[in-house]
């Protein structure tokens, strides 16, 4: 009995390492760093077959460059961001120090500009029919997240009504106040 035991702790303790992170998930968080958008990028292990899937020829490549190269263009077909109708450029994608478990990779992906309303996300969707790509975006004082799959390829980004509420109140208190000059004014012409 002793015996089984220690087989079904063994057995238990090497099953958790072997199941790895939803091969279908993908993390983003994105933000505005001074001039650029910065977005880091969590993938599964499954991104390779994402890009292999895209580009066929790198199946049998073994140039570093090749997968950089094709990479950067799966990312430039397949991640957009957008302000006021116009493409922000992908300046950079590079591999991110490595945070995460041993089966999922990290990146950073740098665009020109730094205001976006539109963010479209499609990547790993030539693999799974069900990828969902999750998104954090860190957008002024606020987090607003959402998720792109199949069905939402796309987000468009709105200020939050208390980002308008705010606008509207000083919008009213300075209308109140032009009031209260011109009736001074008004008021000290009839003297």
């Amino acid at each position: 009995m002793t015996r089984s035991r220690f087989l079904l702790f063994i057995f238990v303790t090497l099953s958790t390492f072997s199941f790895a992170h939803d091969a279908n998930k993908a993390f983003f968080t994105i933000q505005q760093k001074e001039s650029m958008v910065e977005v880091t990028a969590e993938f599964p292990w499954s991104i390779r077959n994402a890009l292999i899937d895209a580009y066929p020829k790198l199946e049998n490549s073994k140039s570093q460059n090749d997968f950089d190269t094709a990479f950067f263009e799966y990312v430039n077909n397949n991640f957009q961001i957008e302000n006021n109708g116009s493409r922000l450029k992908l300046l950079s994608v590079n591999d991110a120090s490595h945070k995460g478990h041993s089966h999922q990779t990290n990146f950073v992906f740098l665009f020109e500009g730094n205001e976006f309303d539109v963010i479209k996300n499609t990547m790993m969707f030539n693999i799974y029919k069900d990828q969902e790509n999750f998104h954090d975006v860190l957008f002024q004082k606020e987090h607003i997240k959402f998720i792109t799959s199949l069905d939402l390829e796309s987000f468009e980004i709105v200020p939050s009504s208390s980002d308008l509420g705010g606008i509207m109140k000083m919008g009213l208190l300075l209308m109140g106040f032009i009031v209260l000059v011109i009736s001074f004014w008004i008021k000290k012409k009839q003297l």
